[in-house]
């Protein structure tokens, strides 16, 4: 009886498997539909998760009679990535950091997807800077969604107080970080308040750290005999350190409290306790504190004593690896509605158009120039650029220096 109960066990679990490995193969439902699953899928009640039901109800109209999509909650995280990628279990379609990349293509679990990117005219269209953290050895793993740049922000009133503008009343940026100390004294002196915020928690000190001692000719790590070496330890990257306790010790210049995060800096920022603030274009998450449009500056990262440098980051969207070319397509088709093409396809531009005009109606800040994970050239940018341009509601001079 025991044995009899094993081989039957052992048949029910092979057809399990091979059930199991069908359905995956294949891609599809039992109505001949390609399916795929879609991470990150908001599950709060409000607008976002108003805004991508839309979305999901729109695609099925126009693509509903041969792809199903199916809502994923699961978001990227490390804690959780492994143990599902390494089951089987990714959804089709998800997104994480562009410095997750590296180790998601090493890992094997990202889907090549060259002759996707080529079957829909992508080749080519990506910004250069983006297109070598997605590719490796002439093949394609990945499609960039969003890009940034470091630059830095300011608050206009704080810089008027402290005589920090010009005759017509456009914000003045340190050109370099000596500048930067300088300009900050002076916040300090005629206003009383930090004339540079340093976060320091939740991984932001080291952010911005390493964007100050790079300009200042560090660097970090070199490849020696295949293996990465650190290699910070030097007089270059001690003068940064020194210039930062300066900061708050000797000039006095910055946040009361140094145990503050990317929030934290924000907020400071936005109710007009400090002047400057390195950032990556954060400005609409000001205007939750009350701060008026009309006072947010973006401006270039000031010059190193050796670098004239930034740091760019962004999101991509990944299709798992086991995929099937079928459903590779459909992902292209659903990622290409969403936005996330360097064509202006019409789908496309009715979400670009949605967003600035929603941003506008809600007295966001439109008019900061957007840094692209496309090329210069790419149809999308063109038509990005004009929208900006039609919904733009404060001065430029406040954001494009």
């Amino acid at each position: 009886m025991k044995k009899f109960l094993s081989v039957l066990l052992v048949v029910v679990l092979t057809m399990s498997l091979f059930i199991g490995c069908d359905k995956k193969e294949t891609g599809k439902n039992k109505d001949g539909k390609v399916v795929i699953t879609v991470g990150g899928w908001p599950t709060e009640e409000g607008p976002t998760l108003d805004a991508m039901n839309a979305t999901l109800e729109a695609f099925h109209k126009k693509y509903g009679d041969t792809i199903e999509v199916v809502p994923d909650t699961w978001t990227f995280s490390l804690d959780t990535f492994l143990v599902k990628a390494a089951s089987g279990q990714l959804p089709t379609v998800y997104g994480t950091h562009l410095t997750e990349t590296e180790r998601i293509i090493n890992a094997g679990y990202a889907a090549d997807i060259t002759k996707q990117v080529k079957k829909f005219g992508y080749e080519g269209k990506f910004n250069k800077n983006v297109e070598r953290l997605i590719s490796r050895d002439g093949k394609y793993y990945m499609l960039p969604s969003s890009a940034y740049i470091m630059g830095m922000l300011a608050n206009i009133d704080v810089l008027r107080q402290a005589g920090l503008v010009d005759e017509d009343d456009n914000p003045i940026f340190p050109k370099t970080y000596e500048e930067l100390t300088e300009y900050s004294k002076i916040i300090k002196e005629k206003t009383g308040k930090a004339g540079f915020v340093m976060p320091t928690t939740g991984n932001i000190g080291g952010w911005h750290f390493t964007i100050i001692a790079w300009a200042n000719g560090v660097d970090f790590m070199e490849k020696v005999n295949g293996k990465w070496k650190a290699t910070f330890n030097t007089p270059e990257c001690v003068e940064v350190l020194q210039w930062i306790k300066d900061l708050k010790w000797k000039h006095n210049v910055l946040n009361s409290n140094s145990l503050i995060d990317y929030t934290e800096a924000l907020k400071l920022i936005a109710t007009g306790q400090a002047g400057y603030h390195l950032q990556s274009g954060a400005q609409n998450a000001l205007m939750t504190y009350g701060m008026d449009k009309n006072d947010v500056a973006m401006g270039v990262i000031p010059k190193g004593k050796v670098k004239h440098v930034t740091l760019t980051g962004g999101s991509v969207q990944v299709i798992a690896n086991n995929a099937t070319e079928e459903q590779k397509d459909a992902a292209f088709k659903w990622l290409e509605f969403t936005g996330i093409t360097p064509y202006a396809t019409e789908d496309a531009k009715e979400a670009i158009e949605k967003e600035y005009a929603t941003n506008n109606a809600e007295n966001y800040v439109v008019g900061v120039p957007k840094f692209s994970q496309w090329s210069d050239d790419a149809e999308i940018n063109q038509f990005r650029n004009d929208i900006i341009e039609k919904y733009t509601n404060v001065p430029k001079k406040n954001v494009s220096q």
